[in-house]
């Protein structure tokens, strides 16, 4: 399995027996430098005192199956070479530079997880936890507990003992910077959830009869060593540029002749020094070979440079300024509507949207909850909510209103049936179960809580929508979230808003995960990212983390105090200041797919905060 035991390094194991399945290598994301790969063998040091050698196949040593493994690498490697040398050390350290393989009873004092025969630790990350494709250390540990004991045999694998030669073979790939292809799923099926490809290889993620390096095997270590690792020479450096806010800008340097690539030799890390300050600070959560904004900001002016790096040699461009110079907005736009589509179910799966009536006035509000007519044409989305139940509540979370069965069997059909019209909503399907309220509200916060009143789970839409037939700037819909849970693939959580109004007008985006613990929510988002996009579905804005840059957070801070949001507790939320002209957007929430090979889900929630 491939897990992330914590922030510095990768944890890579191989596990006993299991499906042995031919297609393509997969990669951890990093190399080590040209030249030698010093390892300490210490296992002869660390070995059970059973068996007594020589071992089946006549080995006379435990370190020898480690030389003998890495001989077998060596073969198909190029540029770098595993340089093993036998140790009679019995203590060892993660993150000290040093590579060691040995045996333990435990995995730096975790313990290894059951039917886990070995792992390797692979550190690629920089001292500000970023990843590189330069390679600093991999220790490999193997599992001393086992009570199938180890030997070191050829032909087919057996259950006792554990043929240690096979699994050295392995893990010293993950030293090499593979990990296991059967656990990747194919470019062409990346839309298939579960689907896997089926390699023939000594990398997959469980011993078998496969004892000798395969095909894909050596592909892999081949796109990593056998091609030359070239200095990267920056021949057209970034340019200064003079922007309004609202604008698309794009920095990019040209590398060798041509505009840098995203792969698995080259990693990008960008450096800002925001306006008015003095020094710079690293962009820890981009690496990209371009950095672009799809609509600048005022946070965003200031100087830039990046670091190119490769497995052997680190240039730097020369610092530019982007300069981005504000533009007028307008205090009478306002927000019309939101619309948020994800995975609705009971008790904290339940989605719930949330917003502000401001004034001094009563506003009608259109809300709906649809299930059922997304799954019919033209919209067929699969696995919808089948009867979606919206409640509607006050701020002291007294019950407003609650939607009919049956939608078309509401008491004022006909205003439902006008309003829709007014707004511009599509038609919901006749005498189906998807649920719509209409209501003269009160200023005051309001909660639409989207369920399943049967404990089911499904994709819906939740709308709200500012039914006034005249809009009145005195009385409006404002500071709109949504709550609800993010999946993988389709089932994001995603917020559509409407910016209405004479000119642009600044807001404030947040997206919060793990801090709703505080809330007594379960099953909280961890790592969220935050993807702003205009209605023409071009990406405006993204963020990892609302601490980088550091520069900002001040602003954000004071930001979240003039509107009256919760603190974050966690530094892996996201918080974004943009102004906007009158268009539609959309705030999608996904989770952090960096250090594993799908995204991780939970509940999650969306703000939208007009900034006075």
């Amino acid at each position: 399995m491939t897990t992330r035991l914590r922030s510095s390094f990768a944890l890579l194991a191989v596990a006993l027996l299991g499906p042995h399945v031919a297609s393509a290598y997969n990669l951890i994301g990093g190399s080590w430098p040209s030249g030698s790969i010093r390892v300490s063998v210490q296992l002869d040091a660390t070995a059970p005192t059973s068996p007594s050698l020589p071992l089946t196949d006549g080995s006379t040593s435990w370190n020898a199956l480690a030389f003998g493994a890495a001989s077998d690498w060596n073969t198909v490697l190029s540029r770098s070479q595993l340089a093993l040398t036998p140790s009679s050390a019995t203590t060892h350290k993660f993150g000290d530079g040093a590579s060691d393989i040995f045996f333990d009873t435990t995995i730096y004092g975790q313990r290894f997880q059951s039917g886990v025969l070995a792992v390797t630790l692979v550190d690629h990350y920089d001292d500000d936890d970023v990843a590189r494709v330069r390679t600093r250390e991999a220790d490999l540990i193997v599992n001393r507990n086992l009570g199938q004991g180890w030997n070191s045999y050829r032909g087919a694998i057996r259950s006792s003992p554990i043929d240690l030669r096979r699994v050295l073979l392995h893990e010293l790939g993950h030293v090499l910077g593979l990990t296991h292809p059967d656990e990747s799923t194919p470019a062409e099926n990346r839309q298939i959830t579960n689907a896997v490809q089926n390699v023939a290889a000594v990398m997959n993620s469980a011993v078998s009869n496969t004892e000798a390096l395969q095909t894909d095997d050596i592909n892999g270590v081949s796109f990593l060593y056998r091609t030359i690792v070239a200095r990267p020479i920056v021949t057209k450096p970034l340019a200064t540029q003079v922007v309004n806010v609202a604008s698309s800008v794009t920095l990019a340097p040209t590398i060798d002749g041509a505009t840098p690539l995203a792969d698995a030799f080259h990693d990008y890390i960008w450096y800002f020094k925001a306006a008015g300050t003095t020094s710079f600070e690293k962009l820890f959560t981009i690496n990209s070979p371009t950095l672009s904004f799809g609509s600048a900001q005022l946070s965003d002016s200031g100087g830039y440079y990046v670091e190119i790096s490769t497995a052997d040699d680190t240039v730097l461009t020369d610092p530019v300024t982007l300069t981005v110079n504000p533009i007028a907005t307008s205090t009478t736009t306002a927000l019309a509507n939101l619309s948020t589509r994800g995975v609705a179910g009971s008790g904290s799966s339940s989605m719930i949207v949330g917003f502000v009536v401001s004034g001094s006035r009563s506003k009608n509000v259109l809300l709906r909850s649809v299930g059922p007519t997304l799954g019919t044409a033209p919209f067929n989305v699969a696995g919808t909510l089948g009867n979606p139940l919206l409640t509607l509540k006050n701020s002291s979370q007294v019950t407003v209103a609650t939607s009919n069965a049956v939608w078309d069997q509401s008491a004022n059909l006909a205003d439902i049936r006008a309003a829709t019209s007014r707004v511009g909503a599509f038609a919901l399907t006749p005498s189906s179960s998807d649920a719509v309220i209409l209501a003269s509200l009160a200023p005051g916060s309001y909660t639409a809580v989207t369920s399943s009143p049967t404990g089911g789970s499904g994709v819906v839409l939740v709308e709200a929508y500012d039914a006034d037939p005249e809009r009145d700037p005195t009385s409006r819909l404002a500071n709109l979230s949504s709550r609800g849970r993010v999946n993988t693939g389709d089932n994001l959580l995603i917020a559509g808003f409407v910016v209405s109004g004479p000119g642009p007008r600044t807001y404030l985006i947040r997206l919060a995960g793990d801090t709703l613990r505080s809330f007594n929510v379960t099953g909280t988002l961890d790592d969220p990212i935050l993807r702003l996009f205009d209605g023409r579905g071009a990406l405006l804005r993204e963020l990892d983390d609302w601490d980088s840059p550091k520069a900002a957070q001040n602003g954000l801070s004071a930001a979240f105090a003039q509107v009256g949001a919760f603190a974050f507790s966690d530094r892996q939320e996201s918080a974004m200041l943009v102004t906007l002209p009158p268009g539609s957007y959309t705030a999608q929430a996904t989770g952090n797919a960096n250090f594993g090979t799908s995204s991780p889900t939970g509940v999650a929630l969306i703000e939208i905060y007009e900034m006075p």
